[in-house]
């Protein structure tokens, strides 16, 4: 990564993507899992766009994914580094993002690993001066997180640890949106302590679990709420964000009904920004197996 990163900054995206192609390829044939699967994604995505008549990319390949891969990790420390032009993120909805660097009212940001939201919130910090607290889990990439502290230590700069994230945490994260301040968290990922706290939505044409921890939060703040998604389209970034709700409320007699009707609706945007930029959704483990065999048994006829 430190090779790849020099190589960028010294020659450029051209020397860069040369010497990415056989990285992607090693990956391709060494990493067994996350190739079996992307496969089993990429299927499912040429699936869903044929039911829809819709065309299917070309190429729709695992290396193309992974190549992807390496090219969001690549501007995700060059944003923070100062390395890549601010030029080159532009956004669906300018107006709606100027509101939140003017009017300073806190809200939550629901991502997913679709596209590189690493590039928006370094966007935020450096260009706009948008203060955006991301609750992360990357405890388990230490080379990587090594790598990007010798980019740009400023990655780590208002970050939390999801699986710290207790009554005390989201105190202080109400405070923080309170002073005009922004959380950020992803929802398409289950916790691997807590694989019983996921319900499921249809996604690409089955049934896939997702966590319930985005959106009790949520409600919890009681704040104004966007589903966001940062994708890499004619090689620079655009921004789609979408008002999810204001706030998200959870009535204790309908609590479980209306969080299944949350978590359904950020499955359905999920999918149909997955197919806008199929390569660019970075899970590559077995998604929808990912809960307890007990929860998928129970849904394995929906």
């Amino acid at each position: 990564m430190r090779l790849l990163f020099a190589t960028y900054r010294l020659f450029g995206r051209r020397a860069f993507t040369l010497l990415l192609y056989p990285v992607a390829a090693y990956f391709c044939v060494m990493a067994r899992g996350a190739r079996e699967a992307s496969t089993y994604y990429l299927d499912r995505v040429r699936e869903r766009l044929r039911a829809l008549a819709r065309p299917v990319p070309v190429p729709l390949t695992t290396f193309r994914h992974v190549l992807e891969f390496g090219h969001a990790v690549l501007d995700k420390g060059a944003m923070w580094a100062g390395a890549f032009p601010a030029a080159d993120v532009e956004f669906d909805e300018p107006t709606m993002f100027e509101r939140f660097v003017r009017d300073r009212r806190g809200a939550l940001f629901i991502g997913s690993h679709l596209g590189n939201l690493e590039v928006l919130r370094a966007f935020g910090d450096t260009v706009q001066g948008l203060k955006v607290n991301a609750l992360v889990f990357t405890r388990h990439s230490p080379k990587f997180n090594r790598v990007l502290a010798s980019v740009s230590p400023r990655a780590f700069d208002r970050t939390q640890q999801v699986d710290s994230l207790g009554p005390e945490t989201v105190a202080e994260l109400g405070e923080k949106l309170r002073a005009g301040e922004h959380v950020a968290i992803v929802a398409d990922r289950v916790s691997v302590h807590h694989k019983e706290r996921s319900i499921y939505a249809p996604f690409l044409g089955r049934p896939a679990p997702f966590p319930e921890g985005p959106f009790i939060l949520a409600s919890l703040l009681g704040c104004p709420v966007y589903l966001i998604y940062c994708l890499r389209i004619d090689r620079k970034y655009r921004v789609f964000m979408e008002p999810f709700a204001d706030p998200l409320e959870l009535p204790r007699e309908r609590r479980r009904e209306t969080l299944e009707q949350a978590v359904a609706r950020y499955a359905e945007r999920l999918e149909a920004h997955c197919l806008l930029a199929p390569t660019q959704w970075f899970n590559f483990f077995q998604f929808w197996d990912q809960a307890d065999h007990t929860i998928v048994d129970k849904h394995a006829g929906d």
